[in-house]
């Protein structure tokens, strides 16, 4: 008896698909006959591939279908999932650490932030079990969670400064 080896992954057709700004503000999406007028996108890679594998469900939460890459879009589409998963995955690059307080299980840091629009701007947080929530990647990216599920990114650790590093050393694990 032979194996099929084969899985469908439900990969979507970029031709059979339109994402289009549906009332609301939502994003909707046009789908072989079917028009769904509220979906949700999520990265199923958001780390390492975050325009490619993108999950495309309706607002109940059913996957419609996996997007392989958001780069084979038409532009205007493009820009529209672009926009969406920017929005649902927001999270400001840290280009300096000001301050870090270790106070009744909690971290309070205070930070330097940009934006993917450029604006840099102070922010403080506070950080509970960073153990778990400040995590070193392999490529030297780290991540840091917030109390209020906010996310912040360093791209690199050692292209921060010296002082920055050291700041932040005690909670790289």
């Amino acid at each position: 008896m032979a194996i099929n080896t084969h899985m469908d992954l439900g990969i979507l057709d970029v031709k059979d698909v339109a994402f289009y700004t549906a009332a609301g503000g939502f994003i909707g999406l046009r789908h072989k006959g079917e028009d769904y007028k509220h979906i949700v996108l999520r990265r199923i890679m958001p780390i390492e591939h975050p325009m490619e594998y993108i999950s495309v469900a309706d607002h109940e939460n059913k996957e419609i279908g996996i997007l392989r890459h958001v780069g084979e879009l038409p532009e205007e589409q493009r820009v529209l999932v672009e926009t969406e998963l920017d929005n649902r995955y927001y999270s400001p690059q840290v280009l300096d650490v000001i301050s870090v307080k270790d106070k009744l299980g909690y971290v309070y840091m205070e930070m330097k932030l940009q934006n993917k629009q450029g604006r840099v701007y102070d922010k403080s947080c506070a950080i509970k079990d960073v153990s778990r929530n400040i995590r070193t990647l392999p490529n030297h990216m780290v991540l840091i969670f917030d109390v209020d599920g906010n996310r912040y990114t360093i791209p690199k650790i050692e292209d921060m400064s010296k002082a920055s590093q050291k700041k932040l050393d005690a909670y790289l694990f």
